[in-house]
């Protein structure tokens, strides 16, 4: 081969070296979501006179912290006659 013909064969692969390489290069990780993994605690009293305290996440809305904290209280003092209802609104909830 000529010098001049080396020369443009090494002219013509350098871009295909150059963006060969970017295909090995770390990719810029993707920003994790923060999740609110705190808690507060619930305590409630039964009819029974039994006190409990359970923790239940702040990441729910206000509607679902209420809806867990009925669920918690219903099986808590073992109100059976609620069971049905406390299952149907925790299920409105993650």
């Amino acid at each position: 081969m000529t010098q001049g013909k080396k020369f443009l064969m090494m002219a013509m692969a350098l871009p295909l070296l150059v963006t060969g390489c970017e295909l090995f290069e770390a990719e810029p990780e993707e920003e994790t979501k923060k999740v609110d993994n705190t808690t507060y605690t619930y305590s409630y009293t039964c009819a029974t006179g039994k006190k409990n305290t359970i923790q239940i996440p702040n990441r729910l809305s206000s509607s679902c912290k209420a809806n867990w904290e009925y669920y918690a209280r219903t099986y808590g003092c073992n109100d059976a006659n609620n069971f049905a209802e406390a299952e149907k609104r925790k299920g409105q909830c993650p």
